[in-house]
């Protein structure tokens, strides 16, 4: 995995499940080739994805449609990058 989203959604984790099922149905799977999704409590998540085509991933995540899911659903985030520490 080389990409974390952390964040929070106002209608729930399993909502965001359901979206994240929809986007890799729809096409996310191109550039996207696994996830995890955690609750953390309290509407709190983490997402973790092996993200092969990072460009790609930002356009779909910008569309208007996408933000205007994001907005409509209170989902807020902060996405990083990870690399693997090995010796």
């Amino acid at each position: 995995m080389n990409m974390c989203i952390h964040g929070t959604i106002t209608t729930g984790v399993d909502t965001l499940r359901a979206r994240v099922e929809h986007n890799m149905a729809r096409g996310a799977s191109k550039f996207c080739s696994e996830w995890k999704l955690a609750d953390t409590g309290n509407n709190e998540f983490v997402w973790l994805g092996n993200i092969t085509d990072v460009e790609g991933m930002g356009a779909f995540l910008s569309t208007e449609e996408e933000v205007q899911w994001d907005k409509e659903n209170g989902c807020i985030y902060k996405i990083y990058t990870m690399s693997e520490i090995s010796e």
